[in-house]
């Protein structure tokens, strides 16, 4: 199991090229109608999916955004995310890493809808719902790891959604704040469709149906960066995928991806990854032989094994919260 921006859609190709180029994101799931995946993470950029998700910290910090809302998360605490809810993640301190479960739709039905909650242990003292949670979050993650049968696996994640609905309060967003983040959304996606041309802030303003003002206000909250920061993370982000995936020579790379001149994306990699395009290339390449055991210079995620060790290192962390 692997994050949902590593995963390979099952949809159609021209669904699948559509949210490529999208903030939307499709997520395959297996038969066991869920994603599970730890990582160390630096940053993720704003998405949304069809799948509730929950987030735990396992150690260090993160700052998220979700929807218009500002959450620091710590060593230990947990967060439920809403199907369809604009999020974005950044770590405040390094090597942070976290495991989240992400729920497939196919777990629901008209009779047991998907869970619409608000839920965050951020700044809450440690109570039995949170206890709850835990506890059937590690059996479930148990399960996987040691691969008990199928039946008990089902068992143990609608157990952690029963915990979370008896936890959570439900979801009560006022309708002008559903309607501004559709209208974020509609924004992101344009700048990931039209990344490579020249783009304004005024333009995708008005392609979202928002003031320039108003549209700069929001679009930080959800984003953690402003426009222009934005774009040029993902003009970067895709030119990355350019230099692991293929052997195109950088400067076309950089055109391809809407930077005007070779020296803009040089300086976007040294400001946001702390080296060249060609010594990515490099580090990359010369990785391939050798496993990951950290995060490398110019990446975003390192996927951990789930293990074991995955376990102790989630009880490590609800022993440190529990003791705050």
């Amino acid at each position: 199991m692997f994050p949902f921006s590593l995963t390979h859609p099952r949809q159609n190709p021209d669904v699948a090229r559509q949210a490529h180029n999208s903030g939307y994101e499709l997520i395959a799931f297996d038969a066991e109608k869920l994603n599970v995946f730890a990582a160390q993470v630096r940053y993720c950029e704003p998405h949304w999916h069809p799948a509730p998700e929950l987030i735990t910290v396992l150690n260090g910090c993160f700052s998220l955004a979700l929807g218009q809302r500002s959450v620091e998360l710590a060593q230990g605490d947990m967060l439920y995310i809403n199907a369809e809810e604009v999020h974005s993640l950044r770590a405040e301190v390094e090597g942070s890493s976290l495991v989240t479960v992400q729920f497939s739709p196919g777990l629901f039905d008209e009779l047991h809808p998907i869970p619409g909650l608000n839920w965050c242990t951020q700044g809450r003292a440690v109570d039995e719902n949170h206890r709850q949670v835990m506890q059937r979050l590690t059996h479930l993650l148990t399960t996987l790891v040691e691969h008990h049968a199928p039946f008990k696996r089902i068992a143990a994640t609608y157990m952690l959604l029963d915990a979370l609905t008896e936890a959570g309060e439900p979801d009560q967003r006022a309708e002008s704040s559903l309607r501004e983040e559709a209208m974020i959304k509609k924004g992101i996606d344009f700048i990931n469709q039209h990344f490579d041309q020249p783009l304004s802030l005024s333009e995708v303003a008005s392609h979202s149906g928002m003031s320039y003002s108003w549209f700069s206000r929001l679009f930080k909250k959800v984003s953690r960066y402003n426009f222009k920061e934005y774009l040029t993370l993902v003009r970067l982000n895709k030119a990355r995928t350019l230099l692991r995936d293929t052997r195109i020579p950088i400067t076309e790379i950089s055109h391809s991806c809407g930077f005007q001149e070779h020296k803009y994306l040089i300086a976007a990699f040294n400001k946001y990854c702390g080296l060249t395009p060609t010594e990515y290339r490099k580090c990359y390449f010369s990785r391939q032989n050798s496993p990951d055991a950290e995060l490398a210079p110019g990446e975003d995620c390192l996927c951990l094994p789930l293990n074991p060790k995955l376990i102790e290192l989630l009880a490590l962390s609800n022993r440190y919260r529990s003791a705050l």
